[in-house]
């Protein structure tokens, strides 16, 4: 690939991946809201929607909106900077394997989302948990799960986009993004669950400590994928967003 295209994409991968999941994040803030609090509380999520509707408190679904839409612009933006990163590093050293640019290429996303995203996510639950935060949140308590939550949902839309880049139209692309999508939630859950869960716990643990409580001590297995519904709602459109943006781009 030759400099001045990469240049150009230095600037357009980020803004477009970006602006595409800024949109997305408005409409989708109010599923965010309802995952934290139902993590926190184990609330159903008929019960949180029903209190605050009752109550007429409509502005609560929203109360993390401007962070979580930053957040995700951000995000959004350090995919894109992968995907950059991803061609650059072609350049240097060439790899043809398919299975290992996919893995190279999820590797990138999660490292460089988590590295950009850390603050901002921090201060995006702690908003959306506010009175239930029992100390001061810190970075450190969410950094292993979240990294390890962004490189597997970052395999969801680069794996569509190598399975269908070649077809033509964008149905199968959508298809198969969705599918793909809805089996990294469930991976991805429990460490979304541990990160929301550490931020301004009560008591610290590491993510592994947290997760041991919870399926060996506590012995609630299933309680790990609490949240899941909303999560799908999430990174199903998110994941068909960046799909798309990549073969519009023609990554």
């Amino acid at each position: 690939m030759e400099l001045n295209s990469l240049l150009y994409r230095f600037f357009l991968d980020p803004l477009s991946h970006g602006v595409a999941c800024f949109l997305l994040a408005y409409v989708l803030a109010p599923t965010q809201f309802v995952k934290i609090v139902y993590q926190e509380t184990n609330e159903s999520y008929t019960a949180i929607i029903r209190r605050y509707l009752q109550a007429r408190n409509f502005k609560v679904f929203f109360s993390g909106a401007h962070i979580y839409a930053l957040r995700q612009f951000i995000s959004a933006s350090s995919f894109g900077f992968s995907q950059w990163l991803y061609l650059s590093s072609l350049r240097f050293c060439p790899v043809s394997h398919i299975v290992l640019l996919m893995i190279w290429q999820s590797f990138l996303v999660g490292v460089v989302e988590t590295v950009i995203t850390l603050y901002s996510e921090t201060k995006e639950i702690e908003a959306n948990k506010r009175e239930l935060l029992k100390r001061k949140a810190e970075m450190k308590d969410i950094f292993t799960p979240l990294l390890i939550r962004n490189i597997l949902a970052g395999s969801a839309p680069i794996l569509a986009y190598e399975v269908t880049k070649n077809m033509e139209g964008w149905v199968a692309n959508m298809v198969i993004c969705a599918l793909l999508a809805i089996a990294v939630s469930a991976l991805t859950m429990p460490f979304d669950l541990i990160a929301t869960q550490n931020c301004g716990s009560a008591v610290r643990m590491t993510w592994i400590g947290r997760l041991r409580q919870t399926i060996v001590v506590e012995k609630q297995f299933w309680s790990i994928f609490n949240g899941l519904a909303m999560r799908i709602l999430q990174i199903v459109p998110y994941s068909i967003a960046h799909s798309v943006v990549m073969l519009l781009m023609g990554s």
